[in-house]
């Protein structure tokens, strides 16, 4: 059965991370002259006295969490922190409906970057950095931030990083799930850091290189200025930008053997790196000769802005430098395609990832080669790895779910009065944390306020739904989850073994 109160103490645990970056915020605003003492001191306290709460009826100790108890947390953590965190635009008077705070408050810490806000540009410094501030939390990952910073977390992090991160390949760095976050987490802040100095250097102010370094290391796209990077009309700008939202967009353990452990042609040997680099360079040098030929853009023109906005779609950062929908409506399909597909697995991007897309090519391939070979053995490998049946059904479920919620999230949409480009469009979009439509009504540099209440809260679902990695969000609407199910118990270790071997 369920724990509530390993589930309130872990909760309690939580919520005072969220604590620390509202107080952040009102340190920001009182930098810059600003009264947060509202806007963020109510938050704050609602978070510290519902952590103190949480804390004591929960317990000292946090021992004997099941899988299920774990599932929960992390569901529920998204959920409240989302609640709480847009209590800051409702109080400051910048937003009065609850529908756009709650949007953009999830798109912040989903690092979907879709924005329900107009006038971003006049809009308070700690209100922005707050924006800012959820994308480079939520990029890591709430509940993996917290296990990398608390120094009391125990043997149940291992139950509660599998259901944050669950189908992902995330790799280990050390035996220890939180020493492996400690050393993901020290490359992150070393990534931003490198971010926030190299784009001070290219041109932005201080404040600017701080929130785009944010957004750009946990691949969200929020930014401090209505036009997004348009606004600073700098190709050197965007040339470090094309070179964070890469390396972001990649797996961070596969990164960090090569980065600091000069493991390059191990690096190199990685399946899914390769694919993600191909699709890249395929779509952008596409997206570049229909501008040459099609638009009639200079090369240099169609080389910066395709590679620019290809990656910032598949990396799923979502920056844009002008309104792609302008362009040929050839390349509106590969949009759509790159924003499907996403980054890498075990890195702060979204989409359906490039390690399910190889791992379903390589299905479809073996089972053509079966149907020539029947009585042939040919074992499914990535990384010269074999992949267990249990990973590829995961996978192949994985996706008919993503691909059923965009179905059921369009229909919605579309019983509201939105186009089916609309329609689908958004739910892509949100589905896969990527943030800019490519719709009519919604597009790259529109914003999703004119949707109908009912449409922000499908669309935030969505956006959690994704980030979530679907599973975890939709298991708690199975109505076994909530029944006395032992043998779901005895079977939770062997499950996450298959999980974390691959997908």
């Amino acid at each position: 059965m369920l724990n509530y109160k390993v589930i309130l103490f872990v909760l309690g645990q939580l919520l005072f991370l969220e604590a620390i970056m509202l107080a952040a915020c009102c340190g920001v605003g009182f930098i810059y002259h600003e009264n947060t003492l509202v806007d963020f001191g109510i938050p704050t306290f609602i978070c510290v006295s519902l952590g103190l709460l949480f804390h004591f009826l929960g317990g000292s100790k946090n021992q004997g969490m099941g899988r299920r108890d774990a599932f929960l947390i992390v569901s529920t953590t998204w959920l409240l922190f989302s609640i709480i965190g847009m209590l800051p635009f409702l109080l400051s008077g910048i937003v009065t409906r609850p529908s756009v705070a709650f949007f953009e408050t999830m798109s912040g810490f989903t690092t979907t970057g879709a924005t329900a806000l107009n006038g971003i540009d006049a809009l308070p410094h700690s209100i922005l950095f707050w924006r800012s501030l959820t994308h480079w939390v939520g990029g890591m990952g709430i509940v993996f931030f917290t296990i990398a910073i608390m120094p009391n977390a125990d043997a149940s992090e291992q139950k509660m990083f599998t259901a944050e991160s669950t189908g992902l390949k995330i790799g280990k760095l050390h035996p220890r799930v939180r020493s492996t976050a400690r050393w993901i987490g020290g490359l992150y802040v070393f990534l931003t850091l490198a971010c926030i100095v190299s784009l001070y250097l290219g041109g932005m102010d201080t404040f600017d290189a701080i929130n785009h370094g944010f957004s750009t290391m946990a691949t969200g796209g929020f930014s401090t200025h209505q036009d997004s990077i348009a606004f600073f009309h700098s190709a050197r700008i965007e040339n470090i930008l094309m070179v964070f939202m890469v390396l972001a967009s990649l797996n961070f353990t596969v990164l960090y053997l090569g980065l600091f452990k000069k493991h390059w042609k191990d690096m190199w040997k990685d399946d899914e790196l390769r694919v993600f680099l191909g699709i890249v360079l395929t779509i952008a040098l596409i997206g570049m000769l229909v501008l040459y030929f099609r638009d009639h853009r200079t090369l240099s023109d169609a080389a910066r802005l395709s590679f620019f906005h290809t990656i910032a779609i598949q990396s799923t950062t979502g920056f844009t430098t002008e309104n792609f929908m302008n362009w040929d409506p050839s390349t509106w399909i590969f949009v759509a395609f790159i924003t499907i597909v996403g980054g890498c697995a075990g890195s702060t991007s979204g989409g359906i990832k490039c390690i399910r897309i190889l791992t379903i090519w390589k299905a479809i391939v073996n089972e053509f080669r079966l149907i020539l070979n029947p009585h042939a053995v040919f074992p499914l490998r990535i990384n010269s790895q074999p992949l267990p049946p249990a990973v590829v059904r995961n996978v192949f479920v994985f996706v008919a779910c993503y691909f059923g919620l965009t179905l059921f999230g369009s229909i919605a949409l579309m019983a509201m009065g939105l186009s089916m480009m609309d329609a689908v469009s958004c739910c892509i979009t949100t589905l896969s944390n990527v943030g800019p439509g490519y719709g009519h009504l919604i597009g790259p540099l529109d914003s999703w306020n004119v949707l109908p209440d009912a449409a922000l809260w499908i669309n935030s679902f969505l956006m959690l739904a994704g980030r979530l990695e679907i599973f975890s969000l939709l298991l708690p609407f199975v109505p076994d989850f909530w029944r006395d199910n032992f043998l779901y118990e005895e079977n939770s270790h062997r499950n996450d073994a298959y999980r974390n071997d691959g997908c």
